[in-house]
This record gives structure tokens, sequence and C-alpha cells, in this order.
């Protein structure tokens, strides 16, 4: 597998641990959801950094009350149409504030780089043979109708700005036409 970075984080690497195992202490681990919401205090002590492994049809108030014990997300996805995955990024990023690393896994495409990427993902685990796909994906577009997690402008939201703008008088008075 080929790590992506589409945000220029540095990425995180880390053990997975499944919902029986052990981790090793002071290790950063990946941790499935549902292991985690039954985990104590001195297992977030014992281990260096905690992930949470997500499924798409986890709630992200799920995540609120670990979110502020969270290192990094990695949700993953089930199949390249399942659009939830990109819901939870935003709502992970936007309505829990969550600053950490978030990483696809699963069978995400090319044509979703940009997506993922909008919505608040910062790196994607793909295959080999489709990791120089998905770089030249992340440069296809630079400009977009929607905006994005961070609200970063539409080419809309510029255009009218623009408009508006360089049709005012110095007083902010629509000009006549």
């Amino acid at each position: 597998m080929a790590l992506v970075n589409l945000t220029g984080v540095t990425p995180g690497t880390w053990d997975v641990i499944d919902t029986d195992s052990a981790p090793r202490e002071g290790a950063a681990v990946a941790v499935p959801l549902a292991r985690l919401a039954d985990e104590d205090e001195t297992f977030f002590k014992a281990v260096g950094s905690v992930g949470a492994i997500v499924p798409t049809d986890a709630a992200y108030t799920d995540l609120a009350p670990l979110a502020n014990k969270l290192a990094f997300v990695v949700i993953d996805f089930p199949a390249f149409g399942d659009g939830r995955g990109f819901s939870l990024a935003v709502r992970l990023r936007k309505d829990l504030g969550f600053k950490g690393e978030i990483r696809a896994t699963g069978p995400v495409i090319p044509d979703q780089a940009l997506f993922l990427k909008r919505a608040g993902f910062d790196t994607i685990d793909v295959a080999d043979d489709r990791e120089a796909a998905f770089k030249v994906a992340l440069e296809r577009f630079g400009a977009f109708y929607q905006t994005d997690f961070v609200g970063q402008l539409s080419v809309a939201h510029l255009r009218h700005s623009k408009t508006d703008s360089s049709d005012k008088d110095a007083d902010g008075e629509r000009k006549a036409s």
C-alpha cells in the first residue's frame, strides 16, 4: 500500500490492534471505535497515541467523547460509492474541532481525491499501482463551485464579490448605470 498525502501533514505510523489484543506500552495504536468506547483512562495513559478505526456507518457523535483523546482517525470505506465517510470527516472537523490526522482506507478511487481533501482528510491508503493516478487527480482543479470544510470561498462567491465591489462607488453606494 502507498500513502498519498493530501495536505502536507506529517502522516503517522501506528500498530493496528484488534478487539482482544493488548497494545505495547507507549506505542501509537489504531483501535476499532467499538473497542475504544469500552476502554477507560488507563488504556489511554498506557499507549503513546491512540487513533480510532471508524466504519462509515458510525455516527460522528460516537466520537465526541473521544475527540480530545484521539491523535488520528482512520475512516474505513467499505465501497467507493459510500459517501458517509466524507460526511463523517466534515463533522469531525467542523462540529468536533478535530485537528489530528484523518486517513481514508478502503476502495476509494482517484476521482475522489479532491473530494477527500476538501472534506478534511489528510492522507489516503491506496494500492501501489494507483498512487500516481491519485497524485494527478489532486492537481486536476484549482477552483470549486462549492465551499469546503474550512469555508474556502467558491468560484461563485469570488465572482459575486468582484462584481459587487466594482459596481459600487467610493462611498459604497451602487453606481448608476
